[in-house]
């Protein structure tokens, strides 16, 4: 089976390594566009397509159309499997029926839909209208959530605790509340934002996959991602991906963004190196950071950006956060100050990969790299695949954590685990990305403050308002640096 973003299954009873694979491999996913589908519509609908592929081996599509800019290079919606094909698995038996989904509503037949336009999202049961779209990030965000219903139509059979989708769902990218989205300003024909993005994998790519899916883009992007393109292991899981890349992460997406537009250069290298190279203290462009260690997220907090977006993914949930530099809410790091002490950290860290506290202390503690023991440790103690392996050696603890949770984890009830693709996760966290920063384009209000989803269920149509850390221990509630900070962005 295919890589995910750290999405883990509920329990199976009683399922088997092979049902579970076959629940999956013997379900052909189609999906019908219908023929008048725009050109910025039909990028959603080669999303939708993109990432079912990497989860289900067979994958059919009926009619085809135009696409227009996409991150892919394909000009119809036919050609988009071919140019995909080493990033989706390989089948293990054939398939026996079919879980159709449709975009339009002039298709009468179907078991989803999906419809909405620019910030509308809609998928339902039932036919649901496509409108005329310019930037279709309901659509990606439908396309997301279509995904997420096919999975979980293929494993609740088994077990598998999910919360099913009623007959429709409305839902918008404005005020994400469940109802079409209010009304918005015209979208101008060009689109300027300036951005800095803090991580380049599966969910930072995300984002820029589907900002190239949006014409009209101008302004700069900075793209900083120390990390290189691992060619087995990352295609399954970024949905923007051919299987063909190679080499940094960084400057793969930010490659991705000069073709949306922007004026794009990348940085291999950590975020707080980047941030000490600065020549001034402060970052006026919008931040997306979707760091996920808990030093790369202290010092996304240090860059004392004038807004950023976080984006979290754990398990199957995620969430997107705007922080402020000048207020009383959630700074970009004040949920993590009570993570357990450091120790306990590296335990639950070793335990997690196979390795021994001090082995995971030392790698920890002096930017070690893993070693063949190490692999081999994580191997035996039957946290990484063997045939997956060989590739770790001269890379990091992080790198090898990654691989210990990048499935989807099915535990069977003869034991280990069976895994399942989930790339919808990541889709979703960089549609949410791009919509926000699409607002600060049109000078539309930014989220007010959070939205949490979880894709075994659907959205609940809230947002949250978390407040500041009280503790004293964040580094935002530093007297002197809010002051700092105060005066900086006056």
């Amino acid at each position: 089976m295919t890589g995910v973003e750290a999405a883990h299954l509920p329990a199976i009873d009683g399922a088997s390594d092979e049902s579970v694979r076959c629940a999956v491999d013997t379900r052909k996913i189609v999906v019908c566009v219908e023929d008048d589908l725009d050109p910025v519509a039909a990028s959603a609908a080669a999303t939708l397509v993109s990432v079912l592929a990497r989860t289900f081996p067979h994958i059919e599509v009926r009619g085809d159309v135009a696409i227009g800019a996409n991150p892919w290079g394909v000009s119809m919606l036919s050609e988009l499997l071919d140019v995909i094909e080493r990033a989706r698995p390989t089948a293990a038996v054939e398939a026996e029926h079919e879980y159709v989904i449709a975009i339009g509503d002039s298709i009468g037949a179907a078991d989803l839909w999906v419809g909405g336009g620019d910030w509308t999202v809609l998928v339902g049961k039932g036919p649901q209208p496509v409108a005329t779209c310019r930037t279709a990030l309901g659509l990606h965000a439908g396309a997301a959530l279509a995904a997420a219903e096919a999975v979980k139509t293929a494993l609740a059979p088994l077990g598998m605790l999910v919360v099913p989708m009623a007959d429709q769902l409305v839902w918008n990218l404005i005020d994400y509340h469940l109802t079409p989205a209010p009304p918005a300003a015209a979208v101008p024909e060009r689109l300027a934002i300036d951005l800095v993005l803090f991580g380049a994998g599966s969910v930072g790519s995300s984002t820029a996959g589907v900002l190239a899916c949006t014409p009209g883009l101008c302004g700069t992007a900075v793209v900083v991602d120390p990390d290189t393109f691992d060619a087995t292991r990352n295609p399954p899981r970024y949905p923007a991906s051919t299987g063909n890349e190679s080499g940094s992460k960084a400057a793969w997406v930010a490659e991705l963004l000069a073709g949306a537009g922007l004026s794009a250069e990348h940085r291999a290298e950590r975020v707080g190196d980047w941030v000490r190279r600065q020549e001034h203290p402060g970052v006026e462009a919008t931040v997306v950071s979707s760091v996920d260690t808990l030093d790369g997220r202290l010092q996304v907090a240090d860059a004392v950006a004038r807004t950023t977006l976080t984006l979290g993914v754990g398990g199957m949930a995620l969430h997107l956060q705007r922080s402020h530099h000048d207020d009383e809410l959630a700074c970009p790091f004040c949920e993590y100050v009570s993570a357990v002490p450091t120790l306990t950290q590296t335990a639950a860290r070793a335990a997690a990969v196979g390795l021994t506290v001090e082995r995971a202390g030392q790698l920890e503690l002096n930017h070690g790299l893993l070693t063949e023991v190490d692999v081999q440790a994580a191997v035996a103690a039957g946290r990484l695949d063997p045939a997956r392996a060989s590739d770790l050696v001269g890379r990091r603890l992080e790198d090898l954590l990654r691989r210990a949770y990048a499935e989807a984890s099915v535990p069977l009830a003869g034991g280990g685990e069976a895994r399942v693709g989930a790339p919808y996760v990541s889709l979703m966290a960089g549609a949410l990305a791009a919509a926000e920063l699409l607002k600060t384009a049109m000078s539309i209000p930014l989220i007010d403050r959070r939205v949490d989803l979880d894709l075994t269920g659907v959205p609940l149509g809230v947002v949250s308002r978390p407040p500041r850390d009280l503790t004293g221990r964040c580094t935002c509630s530093s007297g002197l640096r809010r002051r700092w900070a105060a005066r900086l962005y006056r």
